[in-house]
Formats: structure tokens, C-alpha cells, sequence
């Protein structure tokens, strides 16, 4: 079994790099964060990120974080809550289909 550096810090650096984008889109949005949205961010967000990083490499990472977090912040709003919803499912379901389709 080969263990790389890469290998130990891919899934730290996954989530370093969700909480970041999602700290910044909450505070361009103005949203205080809600505990019912950062765990489920964290705990799915790999999945989009991942799916970019197989399909297109390191910026199309970034892109699908900033969506993957838009869609999130747009959820702890009453107003926009169904269309955050249906955007994150979207992402979700995209990217289990990129990486096990």
C-alpha cells in the first residue's frame, strides 16, 4: 500500500476549502449561518468537488465549490430555499453520476 502526502491532506484540504467558500458567499449574502446548513454542506460537498476535479481539473474545482456554496447559502433563505434546494440535489446528483456513472 502506497501512501503519498496528496493521499493524507485531499479530503482535509476538500473541506478546508468548502468552509472558506462557504464563510465568504454567507458574508456577500449577509446570512447568519445556521447549524442545519453548515453539516450537511460539509459533509457533502466533496462530492462536486471531486466530480470537477475528474472531469476538468483544478479550476472547474473552485467553480463547483462557489456553485456547490451558492446553492447551500441560497437554502437559509425562506424565499429562495426550494430553488438552493433543488440546485444542491442538481449538483449532487450530477456528480454521483460523473464519479460512479
Amino acid at each position: 500500500m502506497c501512501v503519498t502526502w496528496g493521499n493524507l491532506t485531499a479530503l482535509p484540504v476538500v473541506i478546508v476549502t468548502a468552509l472558506v467558500v462557504l464563510v465568504v458567499v454567507y458574508k456577500q449574502l449577509d446570512i447568519r449561518p445556521r447549524l442545519a446548513v453548515i453539516p450537511p454542506t460539509l459533509l457533502l460537498a466533496p462530492l462536486p468537488l471531486a466530480a470537477a476535479q475528474t472531469v476538468l481539473g483544478g479550476m472547474a474545482t473552485a467553480v463547483a465549490g462557489a456553485v456547490w456554496a451558492g446553492a447551500v447559502a441560497l437554502t437559509a433563505w425562506d424565499r429562495y430555499r426550494v430553488l438552493g434546494v433543488t440546485a444542491g440535489a442538481v449538483l449532487v446528483c450530477g456528480s454521483l453520476v460523473v464519479l460512479y456513472g
